[in-house]
């Protein structure tokens, strides 16, 4: 008789800033996202997107063709349809406290910590933070449990950028 497979535990530490504290491939991800925003040319993200073997998802039960463009789909969920938005989103998310998320044996880092949080903002400073990572489209709607839908990025510590959507 087999014995039923545990479902890995999932272990969310506090919201940490020390970047320091990011493995060296997860570091070096984070700032050739935020090297492409700076640039304010959506395409300069073709560069960290294609680091992967596997593209990152930015949204959620999409049904793209295979092969989409990746820039293409930023662009249509940027509310300017140039990409804008997203970079400017990207920047904003990349610049709050992270996560490390441990599934089992894999350790993942998620950008702003606030995003799982299921209390309201602590201060007015973290107000601002929130709003600055929503897309636009987003401002009037929330997810499932009420909360803002706020954008999110997930890293794994192996450096590889696995998501940049919203929280559902």
């Amino acid at each position: 008789m087999k014995k039923p497979i545990k479902p890995a535990v999932e272990t969310i530490s506090e919201p940490l800033r020390d970047l320091a504290a990011l493995p060296a491939p997860v570091r070096a991800l984070r700032e050739k996202i935020l090297a492409a925003c700076e640039t304010g040319d959506i395409e300069a993200l073709r560069i960290p997107i294609d680091w992967n073997e596997v593209r990152p998802l930015f949204e959620r039960g999409a049904r793209r063709p295979a092969g989409a463009d990746p820039i293409e789909t930023l662009k249509s969920l940027s509310f300017d349809r140039a990409g804008r938005e997203m970079l400017s989103l990207a920047r904003a998310v990349l610049s709050q406290p992270f996560l490390r998320i441990t599934r089992g044996p894999f350790e993942s880092y998620e950008w702003p910590a606030f995003a799982r949080r299921p209390a309201p903002p602590a201060s007015e400073e973290e107000t601002r933070a929130l709003w600055a990572c929503m897309r636009f489209a987003d401002l009037a709607a929330s997810n499932a449990d009420g909360r803002p839908k706020v954008m999110r990025i997930g890293v794994g510590a192996d450096g590889v950028w696995h998501y940049f959507w919203n929280a559902e």
